[in-house]
């Protein structure tokens, strides 16, 4: 039984605990989240190879030998979009019939097939989980949250997060994402009424309904952006203009739309690492940098069936912040990750 009183500066941790099975009484040990992510990486690598006709070539090199360090990662070759754009279906591990949901994704243009993403029930579920577990460094369970995210397709990202929003056993609002601006004095009227205290969405969203409440009360006391860069100037927008606090979650469809997320600290993003394994690499010779460099966000998928990511390049620039977290935990954390423009990894809407 994992004592949760001791991660009351990030309850993510104690769910992590519990899922990589560290049983030794106190705070989650580096060293048991390691040998979990090790077992799970060789567990994917087996699960891509057997199942996937794409993995089979990209990974033949090596063979039938687990990785006995999760240094030995560096060694497997980098996966980039135009990949994942042109040989996506073969990537799949699963039949047709096992898979819950296929996202497109935006390809800004670039022509060819579209990116499509296989997820199975089970793919969606941790999602879920992560999302419940995450989502308690934001909210508490009597925050009554809308959320301004698309949230009508099951499956969709709004609709994973009120599910696990719920469980925690908050109030949840869906109200979906803002493109009309004569939605947003709508939404304002409802926060207004249903004295919202929190509320997920992206940043140019949050900013123009905060502007909105500048001046007048509201109930306001937490926000969660997501979904595009966030700008420091936006968080101090609307943290004025609303007086909450502001945390922020890096994530895009091919992660299984969550990947990081603030604790109460708000000094970066603690990385969903019983799900995810984040390497920040040189984007021109393809290096892994040591915590504290700044480089290419990669990430590999410890836990997915339906189409297992494996050194996924993303395009996006972070680093794994050296320092420790002033929470405590021992979950690796991003830097806020720079500009990408548009959320070109983001599920269309």
């Amino acid at each position: 039984m994992v004592d949760r009183a001791q991660f009351r500066h990030n309850p993510m941790e104690a769910w992590i605990k519990g899922v990589v099975g560290d049983t030794v009484p106190g705070r989650l040990r580096r060293e048991a989240l390691e040998r979990y992510q090790l077992r799970q990486l060789n567990a994917t690598l087996r699960h891509a190879v057997q199942g996937s006709p794409a993995y089979r070539e990209w990974l033949a090199d090596l063979g039938d030998r687990p990785l006995t360090g999760l240094e030995e990662l560096e060694e497997l070759p980098l996966m980039d979009q135009g990949m994942l754009r042109d040989r996506g279906e073969e990537m799949v591990c699963l039949p047709a019939r096992d898979i819950k949901r296929i996202v497109t994704l935006d390809t800004s243009g670039s022509g060819g097939p579209p990116k499509r993403v296989w997820f199975t029930e089970s793919d969606q579920e941790l999602t879920v989980d992560f999302f419940h577990h995450g989502m308690q460094n934001v909210v508490l369970r009597e925050d009554r949250v809308a959320v301004c995210m698309p949230y009508e397709t099951e499956g969709s990202v709004g609709d994973l997060l009120i599910k696990g929003l719920r469980r925690l056993g908050t109030a949840v609002w869906g109200v979906g994402f803002l493109s009309e601006p004569a939605a947003f004095p709508e939404v304002a009227a409802l926060m207004e009424r249903e004295r919202i205290t929190a509320a997920v969405g992206t940043p140019r969203q949050m900013a123009r309904l905060a502007e909105m409440f500048r001046g007048r009360d509201s109930a306001m006391k937490r926000v969660l952006l997501s979904a595009e860069y966030v700008d420091p100037a936006v968080v101090r927008r609307v943290e004025e203009a609303w007086g909450c606090r502001v945390f922020e979650h890096y994530g895009m469809t091919e992660m299984g739309l969550g990947g990081a997320v603030s604790c109460r600290m708000r000094q970066g993003y603690h990385i969903r690492e019983n799900d995810l394994l984040v390497e920040i690499i040189d984007p021109d010779s393809g290096r892994r940098l040591p915590d504290g460099e700044w480089g290419e966000v990669v990430f590999t998928t410890l836990t997915r069936r339906g189409m297992p990511f494996i050194r996924y390049r993303t395009g996006d620039r972070s680093r794994i912040l050296a320092e420790p977290c002033g929470c405590g935990s021992c979950l690796k954390r991003l830097d806020r990750v720079q500009d990408r423009g548009v959320p070109k990894n983001y599920e269309r809407w």
